[in-house]
């Protein structure tokens, strides 16, 4: 047996023929992946520096790694396992460039080019949301640089400026130091790599011509001096795209009910349940059919591959566990701008129009009755509350005009006074921005942090936060739930709606809405995203979870924590991105529930 030394990190192990050893063992190097025609298949020969010259050499590339990503969707991760990129220590040091988030110079071509050859390439991974904790002073580098403008085509950062995946961190400095075909033999190891290339390839192409950093600044400030469709760009739709147009297609659908339709009280204008024979099944379908469901064989297929690649019971319990955690980073990274203000709130829930309505349309209270008191769980920015407030103030004008200035003043109260606007969430930066929206809109309203899954918490916190005397704790008259109780462990959700029951008063009304079983969101999950083989959990990239609900499922969760069910009822919605020829079949369930009296019970 001959033997070598090879290195690994600053250790030097002997290490038996490649040529000898059993084809299980053999781990691939990264020349023998990116270059496989740089040397012959008997393992004796290889190529001498002599014999290649610079243009042909291929660069080493390494990563330090912090461990706040998860090691199966991390890009670098992906790289080290391949072969194509070394795993350093936290306290090993670094010769050659390093991309680091902390660095105070952009790269500088022409004197960075040769210290990528001679010393590599390198990048930290570390979460975007994390940035101001992590321990950086423990890496041991020299020469830190930064990349230029250049826009994300990765899924969880997708469209994004600057803020680049591992894989696209070390495409992008090796494209721009002369090294495009290496840095395209690391994109291709992603389905979304080639997206990369796509989307910048103008400015990538400017950059790598450059010679100086003071030059590739110029670079970047003429681009972004251009107006946005001249720069150009690729910019393919994204899921998220797409999902931004359905609010807005629900926002116009909104906007074409009259009024009249509203103040009459009709129900909401959706499209009901429908069993597979009433869908006809046409090739293409106008806005105002109901989206069939995917064909059998291939929605077995997905879910039978979600099933057999479940999350581990470690992971399970950390996403479980980390839940409030996880929605503070993901508030922290996205702020107000990830969800569109809900504009169809009143037409899909008419009990909603009772906070506007005056007194003598509300035959079942006295003509000045106290205020209606309305709770928003899991209220995040103030997506759903705060736009709803905003339309009944500006309406009040309208619906309460009388020449009685305490009627009209009675009306303003049922909408603006504090005591009676509740909102929540399990986010304490949420509540934050939620908070600041109210007050620079003017809207007075109490939002406070709170675990609904935790049995009473939602009674004491808001016993403590409640500012009138004339309130109880179970007084409320309505309570929303819109895309909320998805975001919760399973076996949380009955303890949720008793939390909700425990505050409203008996005949109050629960608003529900959220995503229904086989929604297009359910079938985009891949591997390892499952939680439960019995039921629809999901974990999404950035640690928040999903479910996907039945209409029967459902009604059995609000008959055991105490409600009736006034309706409930799937909503079905057809988006289609002609640009990208795609066509998703959305599926929501919508649901009004009612707090029963505590000695009624359920029918049989």
């Amino acid at each position: 047996m001959r033997f070598e030394y090879v290195s690994n990190g600053h250790l030097m192990r002997p290490k038996r023929s490649r040529r000898n050893m059993p084809a299980r063992l053999r781990v691939p190097f990264q020349r023998d992946i990116l270059d496989p025609d740089s040397h012959s298949g008997d393992g004796d020969k290889s190529v001498s520096s002599s014999e290649s010259d610079s243009s042909e050499q291929l660069v080493s590339t390494a990563l330090w790694d912090f461990e706040q990503c998860d090691p199966r969707r991390c890009s670098g991760r992906k790289l080290v396992r391949m072969g194509l990129t070394r795993l350093l220590r936290l306290n090993e040091g670094f010769g050659g460039v390093v991309l680091a988030p902390t660095a105070t110079c952009v790269l500088s071509p022409s004197t960075d080019r040769d210290l990528m050859y001679g010393g590599g390439l390198a990048v930290v991974d570390c979460s975007w949301a994390q940035l101001e904790t992590t321990a950086f002073k423990k890496l041991k580098y020299r020469h830190g640089r930064l990349l230029p403008y250049l826009v994300a085509a990765n899924p969880v950062k997708y469209g994004q400026p600057f803020q680049l995946s591992c894989a696209e961190a070390l495409a992008a400095g090796l494209y721009i130091l002369n090294r495009p075909a290496q840095a395209i033999q690391l994109l291709d190891k992603f389905s979304w790599g080639h997206s990369f290339i796509t989307l910048n390839q103008q400015l990538l192409d400017a950059y790598s011509h450059c010679s100086t950093s003071e030059e590739l600044l110029e670079a970047q400030a003429q681009f972004m001096d251009k107006p946005k469709p001249d720069r150009g760009l690729s910019t393919p739709q994204s899921y998220s795209d797409i999902y931004a147009e359905l609010d807005r297609d629900m926002e116009t659908y909104s906007d074409s009910v009259s009024d009249e339709e509203q103040a009459q009280g009709l129900e909401p204008s959706t499209v009901p349940d429908l069993s597979a024979k009433d869908v006809k099944p046409e090739a293409s379908l106008s806005p105002e059919s109901t989206p069939t469901e995917p064909d059998q064989h291939q929605l077995e297929s997905i879910l039978s591959k979600q099933v057999d690649s479940l999350i581990d019971q470690f992971n399970r319990k950390k996403l479980i566990r980390e839940a409030g955690k996880n929605w503070d980073r993901f508030y922290n990274r996205n702020g107000t701008r990830f969800f569109k203000d809900r504009h169809w709130t009143t037409r899909e829930f008419t009990e909603l129009l009772l906070l506007r309505a005056g007194p003598e349309q509300n035959h079942e209270r006295s003509e000045y009755s106290a205020p209606l008191s309305i709770l928003e769980v899991g209220c995040g920015v103030g997506n759903f509350l705060l736009p709803l407030l905003e339309d009944l103030v500006s309406s009040a004008d309208g619906s309460c005009s009388s020449s009685d200035s305490n009627r009209h003043s009675h009306c303003l109260n049922r909408l603006t006074t504090a005591s009676n606007v509740y909102a929540c969430d399990i986010s304490q930066r949420a509540v934050h921005m939620f908070n600041d929206r109210a007050f620079r809109s003017g809207l007075d309203c109490t939002a406070f942090v709170c675990d609904i899954s935790k049995d009473g918490a939602l009674k004491e916190q808001l016993y403590q936060h409640q500012t009138s005397a004339n309130h109880t704790v179970s007084s409320l008259d309505l309570v929303t739930l819109i895309f909320v109780l998805s975001a919760l462990n399973p076996d949380d959700m009955v303890t949720c709606l008793k939390n909700i029951k425990s505050v409203l008063k008996h005949g109050g009304r629960l608003l529900f809405r959220d995503y229904g079983i086989h929604d297009h969101a359910q079938l985009r999950f891949g591997r390892g995203t499952r939680l439960s083989r019995e039921r629809p959990s999901y974990a999404r990239q950035d640690g928040t979870l999903s479910y996907f609900f039945e209409k029967s499922e459902l009604e059995a969760l609000f008959g055991e924590a105490g409600f009736r069910t006034v309706r409930c009822e799937y909503v079905y919605k057809h988006t289609t991105n002609v640009s990208e020829n795609l066509s998703v079949r959305r599926v929501f369930l919508q649901a009004v529930a009612e707090r029963l009296v505590e000695d009624q019970t359920l029918p049989a």
